[in-house]
């Protein structure tokens, strides 16, 4: 696969011109659900981003939804396609959270079937590419971004980035395609901008791909999806250079590169950890074990070639490039590394000896494992979020006063976090002025909410 240059087979072969249907996409399709059916019956939700979308979108039509202006690039978070798409579908969806899971796995499963088809074209066999999706759903990054409804701008950052990767690998045609690729790449460029700014690496991931597959068509492939990048940063630049106010999780320092990306690369191989963040955190022993997958997959991609372990390197780094100068990891922003990775996992299969893919196979399994691990406490945690809004809403209804809420386990307090600061309503219900986390708060009616998320009487109201 990846020596940078012409790769004929992937060309020549009748499976390759039409991968799709040597893939069987409908039973891959129906296949893929199922394995993520535990984040599609999710009674709840994860965080507030998703409950905060949801109390904006909940207005009497669509006209009255608070749309935001195409036009105000200054803006810290610039990103119109991702929230205007967000508010229709919550103010459609929010309230049927079945429905609103359901969404955002059907999205994720294109992703896979289109990095399916993607390896598929590039000249992997049917089978690699189709557990390539498999696996690509069940990696933990994928399971969290897939079962966390906040995650809109980077499914789309990943849609137009596979989209714009078929159009580069599709094959030849006459010169006149070049063209026509070429504008294809800076449309793609442009929407994915809009849904978020990560998007700027797509320019460089899809040089690597041309660089493998057409080297000669480089240049004019490249250059005008580099301009649109280009020109996005020289408009964005001075908002995304300064941390805007109150945004202190985006502060960033290049300082952060080290710590970020030892977390992204270790966190697969570290079960059953939810979330990213707290990884450089694990006793050393587990730190350890992970690097140790890390360095598996790496030697099994130099057993069969060097270029193969810099370029899954490589473009794992890119894609995580633009988040590795924060302050804190979060699991859905390694969902475009983790297509790059297993991509080009998936592209160097048939090249890979018997001790390669083996290795290969047992450092997948752990990370798998980790994935499903991850959607169940995915649906764990919307089960005690749909209880514990249930019996707040009830609360609220018959306390005239405040409410204080405090967990019965130390434990589960980032859940309270999540779920009421900065969180206005819920299903009408105002919560804003009306609960606060913590005790020591006078005047207020003490609630605790236990580990099934039910509220309970704390004591009698502190007057």
């Amino acid at each position: 696969m990846l020596k940078f240059a012409r790769v004929r087979p992937a060309i020549a072969t009748p499976a390759s011109r039409s991968p799709e249907r040597s893939l069987a996409l409908p039973w891959l399709a129906l296949l893929l659900l199922l394995l993520q059916l535990p984040l599609i019956v999710n009674r709840g939700y994860l965080s507030f981003d998703e409950l905060q979308w949801w109390a904006r979108a909940d207005v009497p039509a669509v006209s009255e939804l608070p749309w935001h202006a195409w036009s105000d690039w200054r803006v810290f978070q610039y990103r119109p396609l991702t929230f205007n798409l967000w508010l229709v579908i919550a103010h459609a969806l929010a309230a049927h959270a079945y429905a609103m899971h359901a969404v955002f796995v059907v999205l994720g499963t294109v992703n896979a079937l289109l990095l399916a088809v993607g390896v598929r074209t590039f000249g992997a066999e049917r089978n690699t590419a189709a557990v390539a999706a498999v696996a690509f759903v069940l990696s933990p990054y994928v399971a969290y971004t897939h079962g966390w409804t906040g995650t809109l701008a980077d499914l789309l950052v990943l849609l137009f980035g596979l989209l714009g990767t078929l159009a580069l690998l599709a094959p030849e045609r006459p010169p006149t395609r070049v063209g026509v690729v070429a504008f294809v790449l800076a449309l793609l460029t442009l929407l994915a901008l809009l849904a978020k700014e990560s998007a700027i690496v797509l320019p460089l991931l899809w040089a690597i791909v041309a660089l493998a597959r057409q080297p000669r068509r480089l240049p004019l492939l490249a250059v005008p999806a580099a301009l649109i990048v280009a020109g996005y940063l020289i408009l964005r630049l001075p908002a995304l250079w300064f941390t805007a106010a109150g945004s202190a999780g985006y502060a960033w320092t290049l300082a952060n590169v080290p710590a970020r990306l030892a977390e992204y690369a270790l966190f697969p191989w570290l079960p059953p950890l939810f979330e990213v963040a707290p990884s450089l955190g694990r006793s050393l022993l587990r730190l350890s074990l992970a690097g140790s997958c890390v360095g598996v997959v790496v030697l099994a991609l130099l057993r069969t070639h060097w270029r193969l372990a810099a370029t899954w390197a490589l473009v794992c780094t890119l894609a995580l490039a633009p988040v590795l100068v924060l302050e804190r990891s979060f699991d859905q922003y390694a969902y475009l590394a983790s297509a790059a990775g297993i991509g080009v996992i998936a592209g160097a299969w048939r090249r890979c000896g018997p001790g390669a893919r083996g290795l290969l196979f047992a450092a997948g399994a752990i990370a798998c494992v980790h994935g499903v691990q991850i959607m169940l406490r995915m649906r764990e945690v919307g089960a005690i979020e749909q209880r514990f809004h249930g019996d707040l809403v009830a609360a609220i209804a018959s306390h005239a006063q405040p409410l204080r809420v405090d967990t019965a386990r130390a434990a589960d307090a980032w859940m309270l976090e999540r779920w009421v600061n900065n969180v206005p309503s819920y299903r009408g219900t105002a919560l804003a002025g009306r609960v606060t986390i913590g005790a020591g708060v006078p005047e207020t009616f003490a609630l605790i909410m236990q580990p099934d998320g039910a509220l309970t009487p704390a004591a009698l109201p502190v007057h």
